[in-house]
């Protein structure tokens, strides 16, 4: 069964991070060292903490009517 969640600003999308991050048995060091990014960035992002760029986005989905659903890929989903 697919997992999914409506994101409605930056701490719906840093708990959904979190979630897959964790059931894919990854640390955050781990996960910031093969996306080349610093373990602070993605406590971060999965903490919610909203940057300029993040919380502009979520203004202008709102502003406009857009919902944001994230979904994990399953295995047999292309990366």
């Amino acid at each position: 069964m697919p997992r999914w969640t409506r994101a409605r600003g930056p701490r719906d999308l840093g708990r959904f991070v979190r979630q897959a991050r964790t059931r894919r048995h990854l640390s955050q060091a781990a996960l910031a060292d093969e996306l080349g990014l610093t373990r602070q960035y993605v406590s971060e992002v999965e903490s919610g903490v909203g940057n300029l760029y993040i919380t502009r986005l979520f203004e202008i989905f709102d502003e406009l009517g857009i919902d944001v659903r994230l979904e994990e890929r399953g295995d047999d989903d292309d990366v």
